[in-house]
């Protein structure tokens, strides 16, 4: 039976793997003050942010599981132009969302405003992770000779697939098969 997507060792592997997991861990703690100070200040911003926080929290367990599923790290958690869109999508919405919540929630008493600066906190956290990623990203395109690959070079995952990939590929058959071993030709393996 597979182990939970988020544990406790996820935090310590790796810079990509420590801010994935900080964008599902503030999720919670986001809903639940951003959904307070909506019901109390009866306003729609910034609880309307929970739709745009959930995105990114998916998104990085959508990212973390296909890369336990992988297993291996470099499956990528970074660096093709699909993270690249999603990134700087998210991220540019939750920078929307969080200046709308500066500008809306100074109106009210004094515990709505702290509530409701409490949550943008969360907001704050995610901008920045995605902020992070992007300019990550935008730092490795303008290296020569950049390359993007489009699957995972250890066991042909895609972006975002969520399934291994087998048999043929592009008219090849991969060279090994699952336990490592040679893999046969495909005339062989049709008894020709």
């Amino acid at each position: 039976m597979a182990g939970p997507v988020l544990n406790l060792k996820i935090l310590t592997k790796s810079t990509a793997h420590s801010l994935r997991a900080i964008s599902i861990i503030t999720f919670p703690s986001a809903f639940i003050m951003l959904l307070i100070h909506g019901i109390i200040a009866n306003r729609v911003n910034p609880a309307i942010t929970i739709l745009p926080l959930f995105c990114s929290a998916a998104y990085s367990v959508l990212l973390l599981a296909n890369e336990k599923k992988c297993g291996c790290q470099s499956s990528g958690l970074t660096g093709t132009p699909v993270h690249l869109i999603l990134d700087t999508l998210l991220g540019t919405v939750l920078f929307v969302c969080l200046l709308l919540a500066w500008i809306f929630v100074p109106n009210g008493n004094g515990g709505q405003i702290m509530l409701g600066t409490y949550g943008t906190n969360f907001i704050a956290a995610n901008v920045l992770i995605h902020s992070y990623f992007v300019a990550e990203q935008l730092h490795a395109m303008l290296q020569p000779n950049a390359m993007y690959p489009m699957s995972c070079p250890h066991c042909q995952y895609g972006p975002l697939s969520a399934t291994v990939r087998s048999g043929l590929k592009n008219g090849y058959a991969p060279l090994l098969d699952v336990e490592g071993e040679p893999g046969t030709s495909t005339e062989e393996g049709q008894g020709v």
